[in-house]
This record gives C-alpha cells, sequence and structure tokens, in this order.
C-alpha cells in the first residue's frame, strides 16, 4: 500500500451552488419589483431609459432594484466591459500595493513586540487607537495632505492592512509549544533559530487569517479614497455612473459587481496562496491510499 500526500483543494460546487440560487432569488425579487411598480405600457421604456415620458417614480425602479440579466448584459457589453475592467483594475493595483506594505509593517511591528512585554505595551495602545479613525474620515484627509490619488489609496489600503495582520502576528509568534520550546532551548538554539523554525511557522496560519480580511478590506479602502475625488478607479465609475440616474442603472450595478469580484479574487488569491505555503497543515492535506 502506498500513502501519497498532496495539497487538498477547495470543492468549488458549493460556492456555485449557492452563487446560482442567489442569482435565482434576486431574479425573482427583482421581477416581482419590477412589475410591481412599473405600467405594462412604460417597461421597454424603464429598461432602456430612452423614453422621456416614462414618470420619474418609475425611472428609478431599476436603480434600486435591478433585473440581473440586464446587468450581466450591460457589464459584457462593449461600450461598458473594458471601461468597468480598466478601471477595477486600476482599483485592484492600488489596493495591492497597499496590502504588501501593509502586510510587511505590520508583521515587523509584531516581531518586535514579540521581543518584550514592555514594548508590546509601549506600541500596541498606538497600533489600537490608529484604528479609531474611520476610513471614510481618513480618505479625503490622506488625499488632501498628498494630492495623488494613488499614493492616497495605497496608503489608505496599507492601514487597513496593519492592524489586523499585526494583532493576529503577535498572537501567532506568542502561541508556540512550550514543549517545543524548551526543546530548541536545551539544545542551545539562538533566537533567530527560534524565530525561523519556531515562532514563525507556528504563526503563519494567523498571519494569513490576517491577511484574508485585509485582502479584502484594502479593495475598500482604495474605493473609499476614489469615492472622494480621484479620477481613475471602479470607485471612481460608481460615483459617476450614480450622478447620471437611472439611464445608466445597469451600468452602475455592473460597477459594483467589478467591485465585488476584485474583492472576491483578491481573498481566493490569498487563501491559494495560503494552501501553497502551509500546505503541512492538517486542514490542506489529503492522504490517498492506493
Amino acid at each position: 500500500m502506498k500513502i501519497r500526500v498532496g495539497v487538498r483543494l477547495p470543492d468549488p460546487l458549493p460556492v456555485v451552488a449557492v452563487a446560482i440560487a442567489l442569482l435565482i432569488v434576486w431574479q425573482l425579487l427583482a421581477w416581482v419589483y419590477f412589475t410591481a411598480n412599473v405600467s405594462p405600457e412604460f417597461r421597454d421604456g424603464v429598461i432602456t431609459g430612452a423614453d422621456p415620458t416614462v414618470p420619474a417614480e418609475m425611472r428609478v425602479v431599476q436603480m434600486k432594484l435591478p433585473l440581473p440579466n440586464l446587468v450581466l448584459a450591460a457589464l459584457l457589453s462593449p461600450d461598458n466591459a473594458g471601461q468597468l475592467w480598466l478601471a477595477g483594475l486600476i482599483t485592484l493595483r492600488s489596493a495591492v500595493l497597499g496590502f504588501s506594505v501593509g502586510g510587511v509593517v505590520g508583521f515587523g511591528l509584531a516581531v518586535l513586540m514579540a521581543q518584550s512585554r514592555m514594548l508590546e505595551r509601549s506600541l500596541l495602545p498606538y497600533a489600537i487607537a490608529s484604528q479609531m479613525v474611520p476610513v471614510i474620515a481618513l480618505g479625503p484627509i490622506v488625499y488632501s495632505i498628498f494630492k495623488d490619488e494613488n499614493l492616497a489609496r495605497i496608503l489608505i489600503a496599507a492601514y487597513v492592512t496593519f492592524f489586523p495582520v499585526t494583532v493576529n502576528t503577535l498572537k501567532g509568534l506568542r502561541s508556540v509549544d512550550p514543549s517545543a520550546l524548551a526543546l530548541m532551548t536545551s539544545l542551545a538554539a539562538s533566537r533567530r533559530q527560534v524565530y525561523m523554525k519556531l515562532r514563525i511557522p507556528t504563526a503563519l496560519p494567523y498571519v494569513f487569517q490576517a491577511l484574508k480580511i485585509a485582502a479584502t478590506a484594502s479593495v475598500i479602502g482604495a474605493i473609499v479614497v476614489e469615492l472622494m475625488g480621484a479620477q481613475q478607479g471602479i470607485g471612481v465609475t460608481i460615483l459617476r455612473t450614480q450622478y447620471y440616474g437611472p439611464a445608466n442603472a445597469y451600468k452602475l450595478w455592473g460597477a459594483i459587481v467589478v467591485a465585488s469580484l476584485l474583492g472576491l479574487l483578491f481573498f481566493r488569491a490569498v487563501a491559494a496562496t495560503e494552501r501553497i505555503v502551509l500546505g503541512w497543515q492538517p486542514e490542506f492535506r489529503t492522504r490517498v491510499s492506493q
């Protein structure tokens, strides 16, 4: 009998099934809402947004709860698809850069605080206090100071990333097995060896939990900055299409879908990296007997 150990991949079927179920529910609710609030003679005009005779109260129906099939059509149309995804990539680029900066800063700060309780008591309160400022309030301040939308997006993404990474990494570094630590001490291991062979491997699962949270938060942080007056990005597209009113309802919701997909894809990328880096963890291993 041979036993082969490999990395266990997640089953995509439950996720796909839930997504399909949600789309069906959304389609049904949107259709009921649409037919209940729009008279039959105005339905085509509401969908196209080109009929000036449609009453104002009926025009806003698709802004509130649009039909998902029409949102998908707007998202895939040649006029919108390139623009939406290009704007999304601009946002994602800044979010990834800020995420990287925040992750490095958070990890380094946690390693520093793990050196002594005194450093932790001195630095951790300031890290906590920094999170008391809402991102929606900090975004315009950072943007007004630097006058650079790319830098502002990166800084806000780093801001929302560093704290969860700091707290989780610190907890992981302090969660080593006492018997393993005693063994390394008895073998005269240096502090560097203890960190590289014991503390950091122990902390990695905690680090990736924080990174998965920060992945979506960094995208949100970048979008918040874009809503404050930036010239490019998916947040700018959302804001502009909202200003244009019901005529751009499907493009607005298409931009929202793109923003959601960016956060989801970033999260899945971090989760996939976690499975590769932490393949030795029991929850990521699969044993195949022959």
